[in-house]
């Protein structure tokens, strides 16, 4: 479950009981995620277009911090960890 206040990103995580306030960064992961698994270089080009217009424009630190921080958070999951 997902609210947007302003410009920050409010996400209920059930199973922890914790709601999360994100930047439009990460919730634009989670949001691209939604449809299913992708890419990590897919889900950059997509959250790029959807912030910026086009491709380029999100610094690939500032991606892999925020895939990273989802990770930590239980919200996101890569598929190569999935099957080990």
């Amino acid at each position: 479950m997902s609210q947007v206040w302003g410009d920050a990103y409010m996400v209920y995580q059930p199973c922890s009981g914790e709601t999360h306030v994100f930047n439009d960064t990460t919730a634009s992961i989670l949001e691209c995620l939604e449809q299913g698994p992708l890419p990590a270089h897919d889900v950059k080009a997509r959250v790029e277009r959807a912030l910026t217009g086009g491709e380029g424009g999100l610094a690939a630190e500032d991606f892999a911090f925020a895939v990273r921080r989802l990770e930590e958070l239980g919200l996101i999951e890569r598929a190569d960890t999935a099957a080990a």
